[in-house]
């Protein structure tokens, strides 16, 4: 008789302590499986307690995944825009943190979102409000340090040249099938960004 493999034996977690435990073992079920595949008996299973403590929180795998990505991008926020005292560095720096997010497990996160985004509209509505209007009162505030030295003149910006890079780095991801390497992001920022934003060096 064959006897199913036991997850991690149950402990008694609770508060922040049992979220970090079922973000980590979302990520590595989806990822394992998909967001379709992924179930919340597996998370459970690797979190090492019961499913009734997940629907607490979560009332779906969905969820559960959208909440993981949302929270770690959301963490990683203050190296979205970092302040180095140059343009060039922050914008550097703020892509190849992007970029180092997408080379793990959250790749795979990201993917199966972006697909069910596509009949949901509300998986877009909460990235915007928990991540987008973060990240682009950072971005203003990127800029008016810009501006303050002298590195970019004082004028309106386009939203659209924000679009840019994540468009770019999405695409290669997309269909491709890759995460943009330092060469491809040093060409983004010096190449498109900076020139777009009248960059004075």
């Amino acid at each position: 008789m064959t006897t199913a493999t036991a997850g991690p034996a149950s402990t008694r977690r609770t508060g922040e302590e049992l979220v970090l435990a079922v973000h980590a073992a979302a990520l590595a079920e989806i990822a394992e499986h998909g967001l379709r595949g992924a179930s919340m008996d597996g998370i459970a299973r690797r979190t090492g307690t019961g499913k009734a403590a997940l629907y607490r929180r979560w009332s779906n795998v969905r969820e559960l995944g959208l909440d993981v990505f949302l929270t770690t991008m959301a963490d990683s926020s203050p190296a979205n825009y970092p302040d180095t005292g140059s343009l060039r560095e922050d914008l550097l720096g703020s892509l190849r943190g992007f970029a180092g997010l997408l080379r793990g497990p959250l790749q795979t996160v990201l993917r199966e979102l972006i697909s069910e985004s596509t009949h949901d509209p509300s998986l877009v509505a909460e990235f915007q409000a928990r991540v987008g209007e973060p990240m682009q009162a950072q971005r203003i505030a990127m800029l008016q340090r810009a501006m303050g030295r002298g590195e970019i003149p004082t004028q309106p910006i386009d939203p659209l040249v924000f679009e840019l890079p994540p468009a770019i780095v999405l695409h290669r991801l997309l269909l491709c099938g890759e995460v943009i390497d330092d060469e491809t992001t040093v060409k983004l920022v010096d190449n498109v960004l900076l020139p777009l934003l009248g960059y004075r060096r």
